[in-house]
């Protein structure tokens, strides 16, 4: 297969690919699927984020300064666990468990819903980039 431009070709194979992750582009689309197009938060207390720490097993600890305006929740911390493989729930620092994903919420964790932060639209901000670090846990090797 070849591209032309402007009277030149160029092989396939001569054109790079691209250089997004396909874990980026996963939690794109996930956000997209999950949560619509929500706006984040107006007033995030971290706009520059920081890396996720190492993860403990099925346990992720994370905070507003990893996710910035995408951090979808009241609380400031707390910890994304995967259980059972499928149940994806987040801890809050006072060990409160709600759900983030439907499995979860089947399984008897509570709605996640009292804790939802609103966005600059007056939308739910989306759990998707949430729940996608939870999801990474389940589906470890």
């Amino acid at each position: 297969m070849t591209l032309s431009r402007t009277g030149s070709t160029v092989s396939k194979s001569a054109v790079p690919k691209a250089a997004v992750p396909k874990v980026a582009v996963a939690a794109a689309v996930a956000l997209l699927a999950l949560g619509g197009c929500a706006a984040g938060r107006s007033d995030p207390q971290t706009t520059s984020t920081v890396p996720l720490p190492a993860p403990e097993g099925s346990t992720q600890r994370v905070s507003e300064a990893n996710f910035g305006y995408l951090w979808p929740l009241t609380v400031n911390e707390g910890t994304v666990e995967c259980r059972n493989e499928t149940e994806v729930v987040f801890i809050t620092p006072d060990g409160t468990t709600y759900a983030l994903n439907e499995k979860a919420e089947s399984a008897g964790a509570q709605k996640i819903d009292p804790l939802r932060a609103e966005g600059s639209q007056g939308q739910e901000i989306s759990l998707g980039a949430l729940l996608s670090t939870g999801i990474k846990l389940c589906t470890k090797p």
